[in-house]
């Protein structure tokens, strides 16, 4: 019985190691290459690539904006589109502009492959993403995670 176990356990920790080390890589738009897609994505904010994804054909990422807009807390639509890379996606600003200006925002991302999950918490600053403030998590963010990014960014425009 014990050397059932043993061989079941060298036997799952390939899949084991690989979700470990499933991540998002966050750039410039820029960063996604010169696609078709890409180039018609004018309101491009960032790029997000999927690092150790043993199952990219079948990934899934999606996200959403995340804001506090004079003292109001707002969520809006981001778009995600497929860059010309096996996954590599661009992520695109779909709120307004002014709340942009007037307010705080992020974009959480949330990304599935196979069984890993990985997520990043993006602040946007007038410039665009704020790279250095950029935070990757090899699971999902919790709402907690992403209120406290908020508060921090809320708390830096002051």
């Amino acid at each position: 019985m014990e050397m059932v176990k043993l061989v079941l356990a060298w036997a799952l920790l390939p899949l084991a190691a690989s979700a470990a080390g499933f991540s998002l890589a966050i750039g410039p738009p820029v960063a996604a290459g010169t696609g078709t897609k890409v180039v018609k994505t004018k309101s491009a904010a960032f790029a997000v690539r999927l690092e150790e994804c043993d199952a990219i054909d079948t990934a899934q990422v999606n996200g959403t904006a995340e804001g506090i807009v004079d003292g109001q807390r707002r969520s809006a639509a981001v778009t995600i589109t497929a860059a010309g890379s096996p996954g590599v996606y661009v992520v695109s600003q779909v709120w307004d502009q002014s709340d942009q200006n007037r307010g705080v925002w992020l974009v959480s991302l949330s990304a599935i492959c196979g069984r890993a999950r990985a997520a990043a918490i993006v602040p946007m600053g007038p410039q665009g993403f704020v790279r250095e403030r950029t935070r990757v998590l090899q699971r999902s963010a919790t709402k907690a995670e992403i209120e406290s990014a908020l508060k921090a960014l809320e708390a830096a425009a002051k």
